[in-house]
């Protein structure tokens, strides 16, 4: 019952649903076709998925030196379309272990929505630090349920905002 790697990808391919396209699309990589989104639907989870997982441990410490620290990986991927941090590790080590896609460029609804991660995470670093873990909480709550819901469905509310703010742009 072994699948090849070639037929594991073909039903990857076969399965993208039409609002995951849709989705990549509103983050900026409309730009790619159909067989291109579908080979990179599962690699452009990486980076969302560690970067929640780093930021809910920075919540659990209540630690502003953590956040702070944190803060750099949006911020890497807000001023670098292809230099964020966790985009690096991915194309440099981890794709080359799964045998899957370099990640594209970092459009820029997307990095938009890294810039608006930082500083909500610096916000989260802040208020622990001035020992208002409530806030602290719900700022960088918010990172990490955008976090959860980019990495499970590819819909980015940072994305949204920047098609909100930016609608000209954005059609492009």
């Amino acid at each position: 019952m072994g699948l090849s790697m070639a037929s594991i990808k073909e039903l990857v391919m076969t399965e993208l649903r039409e609002s995951t396209k849709a989705n990549l699309d509103k983050q900026g990589f409309g730009g790619l076709n159909d067989d291109a989104k579908s080979c990179y639907a599962w690699p452009l989870r990486f980076t969302p998925a560690v970067a929640t997982v780093l930021l809910v441990l920075g919540l659990v410490l209540q630690s502003p030196l953590f956040l702070g620290l944190g803060a750099i990986v949006p911020l890497t991927g807000a001023l670098f379309p292809r230099g964020m941090i966790l985009d690096l590790v991915y194309n440099l080590g981890v794709r080359h272990l799964l045998r899957a896609p370099a990640l594209p460029s970092t459009p820029s609804p997307r990095r938009f929505s890294y810039l608006l991660s930082t500083v909500l995470i610096s916000g989260s670093a802040l208020s622990f630090y001035y020992e208002l873990p409530a806030l602290g909480f719900v700022l960088g709550g918010m990172v990490a349920l955008g976090g959860i819901i980019l990495t499970t469905t590819h819909w980015c509310l940072g994305s949204w905002v920047y098609r909100l703010l930016f609608a000209h742009s954005a059609a492009r």
